[in-house]
């Protein structure tokens, strides 16, 4: 008898323990609509790096004018890298902005201070409202969100869309024509091109893992003539890496912009 009722509890343990254990169990995470998975691309992200391109290109030459930002930091700040290709040639410069509407450059041994909206054409509210704010991530249109197809690995969804909708191709290139620049004359360049030309698609890929951004980028196609094709597009990545991005310590200090005099003698 004294067995028979050790085995009876030694059997009452073990069932317990497989219930408490089944218990312990995680439930499998719902797999996401593709309304949850833009929403949750909206999520605020501190910091990351968004990059512009514009192409213009013809069979024989290709020209490029890219924008690559890292912003970050409390207010947030962003370090501007511009990239010029043209014939052959690379040109580079970077700059500095903050919620001051100040730029910072670095010369050659000394850093000088500037407005920037008279220096680029643009403003720092119009860097937020591009990058941060840029309507196609944070506020998407019906058009994109109806083109996009969505797939998954995972945690991983990847969004894809294919676009001919005139309007939101037009709103896509505003922010990239408003920033991608960095002469005020830049911007008017961009719009006669479209003006002579005309927007014939775009494309969109947005990445959301475990809930939050990964990258999301577009790009905008314009044939301007039979020979000359135009393209614009922004992308997002290495997002939540710059959330703690400052001015130089020794850009505070910098001198004003020397005018440059325009005369030729």
């Amino acid at each position: 008898m004294k067995f028979k009722k050790l085995l009876m509890g030694l059997s009452l343990i073990a069932a317990l323990a497989a219930g408490g254990c089944s218990k312990q169990k995680k439930q499998s995470e719902p797999i996401l609509t593709k309304s949850q998975v833009i929403k949750c691309s909206q999520k605020s992200f501190k910091s990351g790096q968004a990059k512009q391109i514009v192409t213009l290109g013809t069979d024989t030459s290709k020209q490029i004018v890219a924008t690559t930002a890292l912003f970050g930091g409390n207010p947030t700040v962003f370090q501007l890298n511009y990239q010029t290709q043209a014939k052959g040639k690379t040109q580079s410069s970077q700059e500095w902005v903050d919620n001051s509407n100040h730029v910072y450059i670095n010369g050659s041994s000394d850093w000088y201070k500037a407005d920037f909206n008279k220096l680029t054409g643009h403003s720092y509210a119009d860097l937020l409202d591009s990058i941060i704010n840029n309507s196609m991530l944070m506020d998407p249109p019906k058009a994109l969100t109806n083109a996009y197809k969505m797939t998954r690995k995972g945690h991983t969804y990847t969004l894809k869309a294919n676009i001919t909708d005139q309007k939101t191709m037009k709103d896509a290139l505003d922010p990239i024509f408003t920033t991608n620049t960095q002469s005020p004359k830049q911007k008017t360049i961009y719009h006669k091109l479209v003006k002579l030309g005309k927007i014939k698609g775009m494309t969109a890929k947005l990445v959301v893992k475990n809930k939050k951004m990964y990258s999301f980028q577009y790009l905008v196609k314009i044939r301007v003539n039979k020979l000359m094709q135009f393209s614009a597009g922004q992308s997002y990545g290495n997002m939540g890496s710059k959330d703690f991005l400052k001015i130089p310590t020794n850009a505070l200090n910098a001198k004003p912009l020397p005018k440059t005099n325009k005369k030729k003698k």
